[in-house]
C-alpha cells in the first residue's frame, strides 16, 4: 500500500532520478520535483482526489527523462511500472501512479483524476517566467538550442511549446493558477531572456539560480509573479 514509509522511498527515487540520472547530473539540486508534489497534494485535496497515487506519481514524474522516453505514452508506463515493482502495492495501485507519470507531458490524454492533476502541476511548471526558464535549461541542456547563438526562432519555439501545453491543461483550478503565473512578453525580451538563460543552463547552474540571477532583467509585475512560482506563494489566492 502507499503509506507514508513507502512514500519516502519513491520520493528518494524520484529525487535520485532526477538528479543524478537526468542531464548527466546538471540538474542536481533544482527544486522542480518538490514544487510539483506540493502543488500536486494542494490540487489532490481541493479536487477530492487521492492524495496518495497523486503524490507518488509526482514524485516519479519525470522518471523516463534520463532515456529519452519522457513523451512516449507507453514506454513510460513500463518505466515506471518497473520501478514500482519492489515496493509492496497493489497491482491497482502500480497502474493509477502509471498513468500520471505516462500522461504527464500531454501527448496522450489523462485518463484519471489524478494524472490530470500530475499533467496539470507539471504544466504549470512550464508557465509564465518559470516555464521560459525551465524548457530553455532543457533545450539547452539536450542540444537543441546554441548558447551564444539564439535566434528570434529560437525564442518562437520555446513560447510556441510553453502555449501548447497551456493549451492542453485539464482542469479549471489549473486553468485558474495558469491564467494567473502568465504574464505577457514580447517575442524581443523572451529572446533576451532565453539568450541568458541558455548561456547559463549549459554550465550546469539550475533553474532556480538562474531566476535570481535574471530578477534585474524582468519588470516588476515579471519579477513578482516569478517570485510566487518559486516559493508558490500563489497558492493563497486558491
Amino acid at each position: 500500500m502507499l503509506v507514508k514509509e513507502t512514500l519516502l522511498k519513491i520520493k528518494k527515487l524520484g529525487i535520485e532520478t532526477d538528479w543524478n540520472d537526468a542531464f548527466a547530473g546538471k540538474s542536481k539540486g533544482n527544486r522542480h520535483l518538490f514544487r510539483v508534489v506540493r502543488l500536486a497534494r494542494y490540487m489532490a485535496k481541493r479536487l477530492s482526489a487521492n492524495v496518495s497515487i497523486v503524490e507518488a506519481g509526482a514524485w516519479l514524474h519525470d522518471s523516463a527523462l534520463p532515456s529519452g522516453n519522457d513523451y512516449d505514452y507507453k514506454k513510460n508506463r513500463r518505466i515506471v511500472k518497473k520501478l514500482l515493482s519492489p515496493f509492496n502495492l497493489s497491482t491497482r495501485e502500480i497502474n493509477a501512479v502509471a498513468e500520471c507519470v505516462a500522461a504527464h507531458e500531454g501527448t496522450s490524454k489523462p485518463k484519471t483524476v489524478e494524472a490530470k492533476i500530475v499533467h496539470d502541476t507539471d504544466v504549470l511548471e512550464k508557465s509564465g517566467m518559470l516555464g521560459i526558464i525551465r524548457h530553455t535549461w532543457k533545450m539547452a541542456n539536450s542540444g537543441m538550442l546554441l548558447p551564444g547563438h539564439i535566434t528570434r526562432k529560437d525564442a518562437a519555439k520555446i513560447l510556441n511549446h510553453l502555449q501548447w501545453r497551456s493549451k492542453k491543461l485539464q482542469t479549471s483550478l489549473g486553468k485558474k493558477i495558469h491564467s494567473y503565473v502568465t504574464i505577457p512578453i514580447t517575442q524581443a525580451k523572451a529572446q533576451e531572456i532565453i539568450s541568458f538563460v541558455a548561456e547559463k543552463a549549459v554550465t550546469g547552474i539550475v533553474t532556480e539560480k538562474i531566476a535570481h540571477l535574471i530578477y534585474k532583467k524582468l519588470t516588476a509585475i515579471q519579477q513578482k509573479r516569478l517570485k510566487e512560482q518559486m516559493n508558490q506563494d500563489y497558492l493563497r489566492r486558491f
